[in-house]
């Protein structure tokens, strides 16, 4: 990317969600170059400290010898022996929940999914691109609860699907809501 394409400011920056961004007026150590939107640091500067922290002959001293790693899994050990308990408790909910949660409501979802994943196979074997089978309502996220169902399962490519995450658009979910309420079958009555 050229410089004349960075955002101006670091708050510009930080708004579209990029590493850096340009001034053009030089740093306290006469750089005239981007910054890091995350710590507002010249990149340049960055290199150098890091180049000056390598060449140190004691920056590395005691890193991934075998003392070191032991000592490493001791206190990992520790640490689980004293919290074994929290993370029992904590991964059979998560695994009891997202077992749960996978399932398919009804027999036609299940085809319709299979179906969905079928597509996805086609497609990375027509286009050489990995593709899944996406929620999207996500399974498990802090403010809601998607369903395995045909309605809420979409085809992406991976990279798609690993950008996307476990994140949620609201207009997209009050779309999904309103196809879901004009596809109702009629109450019985």
């Amino acid at each position: 990317m050229e410089k004349r394409k960075f955002p101006k400011t670091h708050a510009e920056a930080k708004r579209q969600g990029v590493t850096y961004y340009f001034t053009g007026k030089p740093c306290k150590r006469g750089h005239v170059c981007e910054r890091f939107a995350s710590s507002k640091s010249c990149k340049e500067c960055v290199y150098e400290r890091n180049r000056k922290r390598t060449v140190n002959e004691d920056y590395w001293i005691d890193y991934g010898d075998e003392a070191y790693k032991e000592r490493k899994r001791e206190a990992s050990r520790r640490y689980y022996k004293r919290n074994k308990h929290k993370w029992d408790k904590m991964f059979a909910n998560r695994r009891r929940y997202e077992r749960l949660s996978r399932r398919p409501s009804t027999d036609a979802d299940r085809l319709e999914i299979k179906r969905m994943k079928l597509e996805a196979q086609l497609a990375t074997i027509n286009s050489g691109v990995k593709h899944e089978v996406d929620h999207i309502i996500p399974l498990i996220h802090d403010k809601v609860c998607g369903l395995s169902t045909k309605h809420n399962c979409q085809v992406l490519t991976k990279a798609e699907n690993r950008r996307k995450g476990s994140r949620f658009d609201q207009d997209k979910q009050s779309k999904i809501q309103l196809r879901l309420i004009k596809e109702a079958p009629p109450k019985r009555g």
